[in-house]
Order: structure tokens, then C-alpha cells, then sequence
């Protein structure tokens, strides 16, 4: 009996560390936030800016993942303060390429041939990066789920016998983060694989989708739309009458001819504003200029009435 218990207590703690990323809403946000950051640290360091894509997140058995270790470039070991199993990441044979593109300034136009061997130069490179996307997780992941990693060994030869070597038989379950790495024609793929245990713990948080936060105006930004459009050139025109006229009377126009209006010297005038009427106002004299003294507002709703039953 007491076998019995102990077993059904070792499953139930197995199954409580169980995790289905595709149940946890949030951390794919996250993730996508981690792509964002990454790719911001990375351009910092680079001659030519890289672009870093979410893929996608699954779960990964390490027996399963036997054939992309051994075909992968390094494999660099993740640890933590906060858990005491082993992450780690996976660089694939391109990466190379791609972080050199980067580095020296590239395009990617150029012609892609099949994967080179890897000289101790693109380790750096490759190693450099890794860590550089690692300490982007860390500050994405912290508001949810502070992971603290680091960076570890790098594994560059015998990738597969030395994570098995590592590893225990309890550290064999992973959540396997995507991320797709490329500059023009040049393209990889980056993989963290995190231990389950890690991230089951923050379970909770990680289904929750936090509403979207209200957007807060920025102040300075405002004011500055504000003076800029104050300082906008517009043109005003003071329209003293208008009057209706055939086609044959303007053909018969010549000069010297006088054109009777309507308005009067106490009729109020036309005041618009690239072709929007605004106000009513009153001509007078000021020394030697003409002046308009505006003297109501024009209601829009009104003008369009009596325009109406004008006609």
C-alpha cells in the first residue's frame, strides 16, 4: 500500500508539472514581446539590423529532440537561482551566416550555398547572441514569471551524449520557444527549450490575458501639435457681397463697367477661412487701411438652411 501511495503522489506531482503551451494565452504575448526585445538588444551590437520572428511554442521531450541536437551548430546550457533543472538553447547551422550578415554590415543579398563549417569567429558570434537573447527574456518574463537565466556552458562538439550527461531523469521535459533570425535572403532558427518545472509554476498568470491598457496621452507631444498648428499659415478673406450673374453678362464685361451689389456700407460681411465661413463682421477705417470688426459667429447648420431657401 505504502508503494502504492508513493507512486500515486509521484504522478500526481508529474502531472502538476504537466504544462500544454497552447492552454496558456499569455505566453504566447510574451513570447512575442521576447522576439520584439531580442531583435531591439541584437540591433544595438549589429552593422545591419536583423529581424527576429515569433514561430511558435510547443511542448518537447528530450528523446524527441535527438535529431536537431546533433545536427544543431551549439547548444548553449541555461541555468537559474530559481529552478534547479537545466534549460538550453539550440542555434542551427545558418545562424552563422546570418549573425555575419549583421555584423559586418550585410544586406543577405547575397547567394546562400550550403551550410560551412563553423569557425571559432562565428562561436563568439553565435555565443554573444544567445546570451543577448536570454537577457531579453529575462525582463519580459518578469512582470509574470522571473526566470533570472544565464547563460552556461556552450556546447559545440558531442552536442547529444553531454545534455544527456547533464541532464536527469526528471529534466527531460521542455517547452520549446521558435524564433525565426534573418537578414534579406539569410535565415534561421533559434530554439529554447525551458524546463517545464520552471514555467508550470506561474500556470495561473500565464492563462490570464491582461486587458489592454488604457493609451496615455503624452503631454509634451500634445502641446506640441498644438504651438505647431497655432503656427499654421491659412488665408482669410473678408467677402463684402455676391451676386448672380448670366455667362453673357461677364462677356460683356469691359473696363470701366460698374457692377451694382447689394450691400450697403452698414452690411455686415463674409469672413471664411479657406473656404469655411466662420464669422460676420463690419467694415470700417483704421488711418489708411480698411479694417473688419467681426460681429457674430456663423452658425454652419444655419447658413446651409438659408442657402437652401435662397435658392
Amino acid at each position: 500500500m505504502a508503494m502504492t501511495a508513493e507512486k500515486n503522489i509521484e504522478s500526481q506531482l508529474r502531472s502538476a508539472a504537466k504544462i500544454e503551451p497552447d492552454r496558456l494565452p499569455r505566453l504566447k504575448l510574451i513570447a512575442a514581446d521576447w522576439a520584439a526585445a531580442a531583435q531591439d538588444s541584437l540591433n544595438e551590437i549589429y552593422a545591419s539590423p536583423v529581424e527576429i520572428e515569433f514561430v511558435g511554442v510547443s511542448s518537447l521531450a528530450f528523446a524527441s529532440a535527438a535529431g536537431d541536437l546533433q545536427a544543431a551548430a551549439s547548444v548553449t546550457l541555461i541555468r537559474s537561482p530559481k529552478w534547479r533543472e537545466i534549460g538550453f538553447a539550440i542555434a542551427d547551422l545558418r545562424l552563422a551566416d546570418t549573425i555575419v550578415e549583421a555584423v559586418f554590415g550585410g544586406n543577405g543579398d547575397s547567394a546562400i550555398g550550403p551550410p560551412r563549417p563553423i569557425s571559432k569567429l562565428d562561436r563568439r558570434f553565435i555565443d554573444l547572441a544567445l546570451s543577448t537573447v536570454i537577457n531579453a527574456a529575462n525582463k519580459v518574463f518578469a512582470p509574470v514569471a522571473p526566470l533570472d537565466m544565464v547563460d552556461d556552458r556552450v556546447l559545440h562538439t558531442a552536442i547529444l551524449p553531454q545534455l544527456e550527461e547533464v541532464l536527469t531523469k526528471e529534466n527531460v521535459a521542455f517547452v520549446d520557444f521558435a524564433f525565426k533570425i534573418s537578414i534579406g535572403n539569410h535565415a534561421s532558427t533559434l530554439r529554447f527549450a525551458l524546463p517545464e518545472r520552471a514555467l508550470s509554476v506561474h500556470r495561473r498568470k500565464l492563462t490570464i490575458v491582461p486587458e489592454s491598457a488604457p493609451l496615455m496621452a503624452d503631454e509634451a507631444w500634445a502641446r506640441d501639435i498644438t504651438e505647431g498648428l497655432q503656427l499654421a499659415d491659412l488665408e482669410i478673406r473678408a467677402l463684402l457681397d455676391e451676386k448672380q450673374i448670366t455667362l453673357g453678362d461677364v462677356a460683356r464685361f469691359t473696363l470701366g463697367q460698374t457692377i451694382v451689389l447689394d450691400a450697403t456700407t452698414d452690411s455686415l460681411l463674409i469672413i471664411e477661412c479657406e473656404e469655411q465661413r466662420l464669422f460676420r463682421g463690419r467694415m470700417g477705417r483704421s488711418h489708411d487701411s480698411y479694417v473688419v470688426r467681426i460681429e457674430e459667429k456663423i452658425d454652419p447648420t444655419e447658413e446651409f438652411i438659408d442657402d437652401i431657401l435662397s435658392d
